[in-house]
């Protein structure tokens, strides 16, 4: 990485979405020198599939206008988005949830679409199966000096960490605190499955797997909840469900959450026993053919708020500096709106010396949003699992507490989000940082 003397060197810790966002992101900057290093032998993302609302969309080619045509080339697909109970009274009804219906999101695998992301990347910037020993802080000015596990060494002007939940950046920024460190147990667990769109159908019937007609839809159980879609341009069906446990505290304390949930093939039928939709049964059967012998579940982890994104000259984005639950997609359209932020501001820099504003521009510009979306992720998984207090199967008080539960991301004015943290940056660098 040759730079001249005024361009600021930024090492993206993390090979995923987030970092790739970023990076695309900045390459438009020719001030900006960046390289992303991945400790696995390949960049990759692991996971169900996203979903892209025309809000996120409208973000990633904020960041670059080809990003998303990668949507279009990874597979993705235009989808209806329908929420109904799965059991109750009310079963099979549809509720409206406002700004997700016809035609609202494009879904794509996470691994094809984040493939599509780095193309055209020049190889000097990436750096797969590169483990980094530690992050040394230089004297004030003279930035960070990584240490790679083979003992060679580079300098940075800033270090962005996007290397998820269980990476090691996230302990840069907010010390040794294990409570702040590490994830904690949620009481939810998710399990996701990929079929053949013929095999799906031969379980669930035709009517809501029409490739004529692509439909995502969260079926709302007793305590469980089901999602289905297609996906790979209509040849897979993703299934993703979820269930709660009596407590959280049931699971691995704070300092060592258990990452599995095992079920014997009829416990798992018994808990979505009461679903008795056929699509719902239907998807039951699937997961019993994938898994013969017992039923391996995800459990579902999140942070406690971190008081800041930013140390020195590190900073935190997407699940390296909150994870959340997966209920409403919010953490890609969080982690797409951080990138847009920070390479925003990262371009504008004057100088080096401007680093530290922009940085804790960016924190105090989108952290309270990643922490609105943690919450309203959290409310919407009690909601989406029948859990909810004085709501339940009710679809009624479902579509009275879920119709506008999505507005906070649907709504956001992206030029006036960047208009802000740009302000606040300026403010800072005028030293009047009080009056924000």
């Amino acid at each position: 990485m040759s730079t001249s003397p005024s361009t600021t060197r930024v090492a993206i810790i993390g090979g995923g979405l987030a970092g790739a966002a970023l990076l695309r992101g900045l390459l438009r900057y020719p001030h900006i020198a960046v390289d992303m290093y991945e400790s696995w032998p390949a960049f990759r993302e692991e996971g169900p599939g996203l979903a892209f609302t025309t809000r996120t969309e409208a973000l990633l080619s904020a960041i670059d206008i080809g990003l998303d045509t990668c949507l279009d080339r990874a597979g993705g697909i235009l989808t209806s988005v329908e929420v109904r109970p799965a059991a109750g009274p009310h079963a099979g009804r549809k509720v409206e949830v406002n700004g997700l219906g016809e035609r609202s999101k494009k879904i794509v695998g996470r691994q094809a679409f984040l493939t599509e992301m780095l193309k055209g990347i020049p190889p000097r910037m990436m750096h797969p199966d590169t483990r980094i020993a530690s992050v040394v802080e230089l004297g004030r000015g003279e930035g960070l000096l990584l240490v790679f596990a083979d003992g060679t060494q580079k300098k940075y002007d800033i270090v962005v960490g996007t290397d998820g939940p269980h990476g090691f950046t996230r302990q840069l920024v907010v010390g040794d605190d294990e409570s702040l460190v590490k994830p904690h147990a949620t009481g939810f667990w998710s399990l996701p499955v990929k079929v053949p769109l013929h095999r799906a159908q031969q379980a669930m019937g035709t009517h809501y797997l029409d490739p004529s007609n692509p439909r995502q839809i969260g079926w709302v159980g007793d305590g469980t909840g089901m999602i289905h879609n297609l996906l790979n341009n209509g040849t897979e069906v993703e299934i993703v469900v979820y269930g709660t446990m009596d407590s959280a505290a049931e699971e691995d304390g704070p300092l060592a959450p258990s990452w599995a949930k095992l079920f014997t093939l009829d416990e798992f039928q018994q808990i979505f026993a009461g679903n008795q939709h056929p699509v719902c049964q239907g998807m039951v059967n699937l997961i019993q053919s994938v898994y013969t012998v017992q039923v391996a579940a995800i459990c579902q982890l999140e942070h406690r708020p971190a008081p800041t994104y930013v140390r020195g000259n590190v900073c935190l984005m997407g699940d390296s500096a909150q994870s959340m639950l997966p209920f409403q997609g919010a953490s890609t359209c969080i982690a797409i709106e951080e990138a847009l932020v920070l390479s925003t501001l990262l371009g504008r820099l004057p100088a080096r010396s401007a680093i530290p504003a922009a940085l804790q521009a960016y924190d105090r510009v989108c952290r309270p949003r990643a922490e609105l979306a943690t919450r309203s992720s959290a409310e919407t998984g009690f909601l989406m699992t029948g859990r909810a207090p004085g709501v339940g199967l009710d679809a009624d008080m479902l579509q009275l507490r879920i119709h506008h539960k999505w507005d906070f991301l649907l709504d956001l004015d992206i030029d006036a989000h960047c208009a802000t943290a740009v302000a606040v940056m300026d403010r800072l660098l005028a030293g009047s940082a009080g009056a924000w």
